[in-house]
């Protein structure tokens, strides 16, 4: 991709600030890393939570660094200054601005909520490629365009890599891109400089609490998106099922709504839920449409309901949506179904890591399974801690068998963390790891693969076991390492060494 320099003093017209130094001098490119700096850049000093960029200054101009972005001067500093009041904000509109606002040349659909952000994606990505469109997709699993994925090291990457890859997209020929909006890169006022045509509202459940603090706070970075998607003229399309879905109604009262009941714009006549697929006839402003997908459970119908919603923002036919639908066969580690080759029982990964996403999928599988349900999952270090004994609460009482395991422990210890998630479950008799399992309980065995292994031994025909928190995941995040560890991948090895242990026997 070619990025022309752009002289400084162009670059930071529309900003309110102090220059100190030359501001005639041409920027080549942008970070906030002081390791990517080559001669040129200009350079984010940005206060972090661990790590305030303003120490690596020194770093960033011996590598080359031509400028220096901050919210207050450094002393003995050789290069130009450009200082402001918030220094995110204007990142966010120098990004947009080096990068020709690349957002206004496609359609930009952002999709935010604890729950659904990916699966909405997903089909909303299939709907356009239906309709004839070329959708692009920014995403907590990967990056898709131009015939390309790529890696996602954040759900939304920061200004300068968010308005590269929207320019890499326009470039490209991607008409419409379709992206998931973290409440982080809201409150952290990323997309600032994007122009959003629609914006999707999911649904709003306890987490980020270590972080945004309240459930209040937690909302108002995600209503950000709406206010911005409005202020541009583009649709916002909420679930008024979710009480803060219905607020941003009120005060928006230009949205599309969708729920599945009666009495939204977007919303199902009827529809049917079984083991492997999903039916429904749903009334939009453009008619009604008749869906089948592969994804199960009510609230991927709601998933569905948010992508029509999007759709029928973008006025595309409602036949294209239902092809759209229909066409999407999975989301990687969104309650994907694993054949369990020489066993009877039914075994699926999903990424479900909060209390309300865990509650959702085990009512899903209850609705399917003949046996018993057996739930492995943990809760990740250094993340939102009020949110383990609620985890612990819904497995135990909506499962038959839960084991409590490790999930990304960070700097955390996983012992400390099973802990707090079996302070929730209540009721419930604890199995010891080497005896047989009665009747409801739990145990725990900190070692994920070993808690999948338990798992596999313990199911019998009809069962249905889940294996919840990581999803698409292919790491455990120890101490600062990144260990390469896959749930699908623990599984498969589970199922085996049960099959050859029983051949042998």
């Amino acid at each position: 991709m070619q990025v022309l320099p752009m002289l400084l003093r162009e670059l930071i017209a529309p900003l309110r600030c102090k220059v100190v130094g030359d501001p005639d001098i041409e920027v080549a490119s942008i970070s906030l890393d002081s390791r990517e700096v080559e001669s040129g850049t200009l350079f984010a000093a940005m206060p972090g939570v661990h790590v305030d960029g303003r120490a690596f200054i020194g770093e960033a101009v011996r590598r080359g660094a031509c400028a220096v972005l901050a919210e207050r001067a450094g002393e003995a500093v050789p290069v130009t200054q450009v200082i402001v009041e918030d220094i995110r904000a204007a990142l966010a509109e120098v990004s947009a601005r080096f990068y020709g606002y690349p957002s206004r040349r496609l359609k930009l659909v952002g999709v935010t909520g604890t729950n659904g952000k990916t699966t909405t994606t997903y089909l909303i990505e299939s709907i356009l490629k239906e309709a004839g469109l070329t959708p692009g997709v920014i995403g907590t699993i990967n990056y898709r365009y131009g015939g390309g994925t790529y890696p996602a090291p954040h759900t939304t990457p920061q200004a300068p890599q968010l308005q590269r890859v929207l320019k890499e997209m326009a470039d490209s020929g991607v008409t419409h891109c379709v992206m998931e909006v973290s409440s982080h890169s809201l409150e952290q006022k990323r997309v600032l400089g994007c122009v959003f045509s629609v914006a999707v509202f999911t649904n709003l459940t306890h987490e980020h609490l270590d972080y945004h603090r309240t459930m209040d706070g937690y909302f108002e970075s995600k209503k950000t998106l709406f206010s911005m998607a409005a202020e541009a003229g583009g649709v916002c399309a909420v679930n008024i099922d979710d009480e803060w879905g219905a607020l941003i109604k009120k005060e928006l009262p230009g949205s599309l709504t969708y729920s599945l009941k009666h009495g939204a714009d977007i919303c199902p006549l009827g529809y049917s839920l079984l083991p492997g697929n999903t039916e429904a006839e749903v009334s939009t402003p453009a008619g009604t449409v008749t869906v089948g997908s592969h994804l199960v459970g009510e609230y991927n119908l709601q998933n569905i309901l948010a992508a029509i919603s999007a759709g029928c923002a973008l006025g595309l036919d409602p036949k294209a949506q239902a092809a759209g639908i229909a066409a999407l066969e999975r989301v990687p580690g969104r309650l994907e179904k694993i054949e369990a080759s020489g066993r009877r029982f039914n075994a699926y990964v999903d990424y479900a890591h909060t209390a309300d996403a865990l509650e959702r999928t085990l009512n899903a599988l209850r609705k399917v399974t003949k046996g018993r349900l057996i739930t492995v999952f943990g809760c990740g270090g250094n993340r939102d801690r009020l949110k383990r004994p609620e985890m612990g609460e819904v497995s135990a009482r909506l499962s038959d068998i839960t084991i409590v395991t490790s999930d990304n422990p960070r700097d955390e210890d996983p012992l400390e963390i099973i802990r707090e998630v079996v302070s929730g479950i209540k009721g419930v008799n604890k199995c010891a790891p080497g005896a047989p399992s009665a009747g409801k309980c739990y145990m725990a065995i900190p070692e994920r693969s070993e808690a999948i292994k338990r798992a596999v031994e313990t199911a019998r025909d009809g069962d249905t076991l889940l294996l919840a928190g990581k999803g698409h995941e292919d790491c455990q995040i120890v101490k600062g390492q990144r260990l390469r560890f896959s749930d699908f991948e623990a599984l498969d090895a589970a199922i085996k060494g049960f099959c050859n242990d029983r051949a042998l026997n």
